[in-house]
C-alpha cells in the first residue's frame, strides 16, 4: 500500500535509476544483473513502506540476491555491499535534491524522499546479506565475529538479537569494550566474550563481571566504560582513545589501562585544538624566556597554585631555597600581574600547566585507531 511519507511514482522512478546506476558504478562485474527490472523494483520498494510489491515487480529483487551469492562465491566480505548500497543511496540525494525543487513537488519530498531511501538500502542489503548468508553456512566464529561488527556499528539490539541467538551469545546487562595490541589476547576465552582478532587492531566485548585479565596474554590493552550493549559502541570508542593516547606517551603504559583511570587527561585530550589554545593564552606571559628559566617559572607558578602556604611550603616541593622562589615569585608576579589573583585565571593556568605536562611536545602527530 503507497503511504503518505512515500515519494510519488514518477519521482521514486527517477531516484531508484540513481540509486541502481550507483550499484552499477561500484560493481561493474556484476552490472548485467542491474537491468530495467532491478530499477522497477527499487522504485517500488521507493514508493512502499516495505518490499512487499507485486509479483512481476519482484523479479527484480532477484539482483540484489544473485550478486549477494556472486559475492561469496568470489570470496568477498559481506559488508562490501552494505558500503555499495549505502554508497548508491548517497549518491541520489542531489537527484532528490533537484526534484524537491520542481515545480509542484511538494515541501515534504525532501524528508519523505531521504527516509524512503534509508528504508530502501536496508531492504537491499537484507536482500543480498540472506542470499550470501544461504549461499554459506558460516562457523560459530564467524556469526560472533559479524554479531560483534553489528553491535559496534551502533546498530538497535532488535537488528542484531536474531543474529546473538544464532551465535549463542547472550547479551548481559552491561559489557566493556577493550582495544588491544596484536597479540594481546589469549588464543581462547568463554562464549560470553566476544572478540575479532582477525584485523590491525584486535578488539572485545566482554561482560563488566568477568575478569579481563584472564582474556588477556600480558600485552598492552585499553577498556572503555561499562555500558549496556546498545551503547558499545561508544564504550569501544574510549577504549581505542586511551590506547592512541597510551601509544603517544600520553598516558602511563601498562598491561591494562582503564580509562577511568585517566578522566582528566581524556578531558584534556578531547579537543587538542582548544586545549592548545588555553595552553597559548594562559602562558604566554613566559613563552618568550630562555627555556631554562621558562622551565623553572613554570614548576614554580604550578607549585605556588598547588600551595596552600608560602614560600618555604612551595620551596619545600621544589627541593629548592626559600628565598630562590621568593625570587620566582616576584619575576611570576611582573610577568602575569592580578591574573595571579583572580580565580578564573588561575583555574586557566593550572589546566594550561597539567596539559603542557603531559604533552611536551605538542606537534607530535596524532595516530588514530581506526574502527574495525
Amino acid at each position: 500500500m503507497t503511504v503518505s511519507h512515500a515519494p510519488a511514482r514518477s519521482a521514486a522512478a527517477v531516484i531508484a535509476r540513481a540509486v541502481v546506476d550507483g550499484v552499477r558504478h561500484a560493481l561493474p562485474e556484476h552490472a548485467p544483473l542491474f537491468d530495467a527490472r532491478a530499477a522497477e523494483f527499487v522504485a517500488s520498494v521507493l514508493e512502499h513502506d516495505g518490499p512487499a510489491v507485486a509479483p512481476g515487480i519482484a523479479v527484480g529483487a532477484d539482483a540484489f540476491r544473485e550478486v549477494g551469492v556472486a559475492e561469496y562465491a568470489a570470496g568477498k566480505e559481506l559488508d562490501r555491499l552494505s558500503r555499495v548500497y549505502h554508497s548508491a543511496g548517497r549518491s541520489a540525494l542531489p537527484v532528490l535534491a533537484s526534484l524537491s525543487r520542481q515545480p509542484g513537488a511538494g515541501a515534504a519530498l525532501m524528508d519523505t524522499g531521504v527516509e524512503a531511501l534509508l528504508r530502501c538500502v536496508d531492504v537491499l542489503v537484507r536482500l543480498s546479506t540472506a542470499a550470501y548468508r544461504a549461499a554459506h553456512t558460516p562457523s560459530v566464529t564467524e556469526l560472533r565475529r559479524d554479531l560483534l561488527r553489528e553491535i559496534l556499528s551502533g546498530r538497535p539490539p532488535a537488528k542484531w538479537t536474531v543474529l546473538a541467538a544464532e551465535a549463542g551469545w547472550v547479551p548481559p546487562a552491561r559489557v566493556v569494550a577493550v582495544a588491544a595490541e596484536p597479540g594481546a589476547v589469549r588464543a581462547s576465552f568463554g562464549p560470553e566474550v566476544l572478540a575479532d582478532l582477525t584485523g590491525e587492531y584486535p578488539h572485545l566485548l566482554v561482560p563488566d563481571d568477568v575478569e579481563i585479565g584472564g582474556v588477556l596474554a600480558g600485552a598492552r590493552a585499553a577498556v572503555g566504560p561499562a555500558v549496556a550493549p546498545a551503547d558499545a559502541a561508544t564504550s569501544m570508542r574510549w577504549a581505542r582513545r586511551t590506547l592512541e593516547l597510551v601509544r603517544r606517551e600520553v598516558i602511563e603504559d601498562g598491561p591494562l589501562v582503564r580509562w577511568s583511570d585517566h578522566l582528566t587527561t581524556h578531558w584534556l585530550f578531547a579537543d587538542e585544538v582548544l586545549t592548545a589554545a588555553l595552553v597559548t593564552r594562559s602562558l604566554a606571559p613566559i613563552d618568550g624566556l630562555p627555556p631554562n628559566e621558562r622551565t623553572k617559572l613554570a614548576e614554580t607558578l604550578d607549585a605556588m597554585l598547588a600551595a596552600r602556604g608560602g614560600a618555604p611550603e612551595i620551596a619545600d616541593n621544589l627541593g629548592v631555597h626559600p628565598q630562590t622562589v621568593r625570587n620566582r615569585l616576584r619575576r611570576l608576579r611582573t610577568l602575569f600581574g592580578d591574573a595571579l589573583d583572580d580565580p578564573y585565571e588561575r583555574l586557566d593556568l593550572r589546566i594550561a600547566l597539567r596539559a603542557e605536562l603531559l604533552a611536551p611536545e605538542p606537534a607530535r602527530p596524532v595516530t588514530p585507531i581506526r574502527a574495525a
